[in-house]
């Protein structure tokens, strides 16, 4: 059951990268090359400098502006689709863990009772936590394990 969810995370992934390289090379092949495509980012820096007028020094604030590298477009949002990607199948698969467990937990321990009454074991109850999705399962096999207790000791 894990192993199917997981696999449909990892289609879910492969999917949407898929579909945003689809997206880049319908761009391409209508004539936006975003491999050429560069983006400048431009920083602004706020100085002051001390100037004189009329005798008196005052302050002066004087801003300038820097262009940085650029940088093309693909280099910039393919990383983040990577990162997108991992983080979210990091959190699916914490999630499927958590849901596995969560079943696999009251069935493992349904099954160590049913083999405890195979083995001869008498006044076996099955006990779950109080919101456990398994709970009507559980009063079942209570119930018949009453019943073969009965039996038994007639």
């Amino acid at each position: 059951m894990i192993g199917r969810f997981l696999a449909a995370v990892l289609l879910a992934l492969v999917v949407f990268s898929a579909a945003a390289v689809l997206y880049y090379w319908i761009a391409f092949s209508v004539g936006q090359d975003l491999a050429r495509e560069y983006l400048v980012v431009y920083r602004q820096y706020g100085r002051t400098r001390e100037v004189e007028i009329d005798g008196r020094r005052i302050e002066q604030r004087f801003y300038e502006v820097e262009a940085e590298q650029p940088a093309r477009r693909w280099e910039i949002i393919l990383p983040a689709i990577l990162l997108n990607n991992l983080l979210l199948l990091a959190v699916l698969s914490a999630l499927a863990l958590w849901y596995a467990r969560r079943i696999s937990g009251p069935l493992h321990r349904i099954s160590s009772e049913i083999n405890r009454v195979l083995a001869g074991e008498y006044g076996i109850r099955v006990r779950l936590r109080s919101n456990d999705e398994f709970q009507d399962l559980a009063a079942l096999i209570n119930r018949l394990i009453i019943r073969i207790d009965e039996e038994s000791r007639e």
